[in-house]
């Protein structure tokens, strides 16, 4: 009797069961019913990696965002203390912060085309 009922689970290890030597089709199919469970447990994984992935991305995306506008307000001011330095004559002092303001101007394009491409990337998904 006991013997009965586990070659008719089909966990017997080539005990007079039926499919392969080893009872390997019956253990196959007592795993289909937790593959459905598996399944889904990957799916939720997947789901969730995705949703981290996400709040990364817009993380970086305002990252990029603020530095843009704290670029711009910055060169804003060396442009105002590089008129300041002129009122003092101080040529040379305003000449460096126009640099210095025109820099940071090249660096926010810089960022523009990171955000862009964020957001490019961010549509191929």
């Amino acid at each position: 009797m006991e013997g009965e009922e586990i070659r008719q689970s089909g966990f017997e290890s080539g005990v007079g069961g039926e499919g392969s030597k080893d009872g390997a089709d019956g253990g196959a199919a007592a795993e289909e019913g937790g593959g459905a469970e598996v399944e889904a447990e990957a799916d939720a994984e997947a789901k969730s990696a995705e949703k981290t992935e996400e709040r990364r991305r817009e993380r970086l995306k305002r990252r990029i965002e603020h530095w843009i506008e704290h670029n711009r307000e910055h060169a804003e001011g060396f442009r105002r203390a590089a008129e300041e330095a002129e009122t003092l004559r101080l040529h040379e002092v305003s000449e460096v912060l126009r640099e210095a303001a025109k820099r940071l101007e090249e660096a926010s394009s810089l960022l523009e085309r990171a955000s862009s491409a964020l957001e490019a990337k961010h549509g191929e998904r």
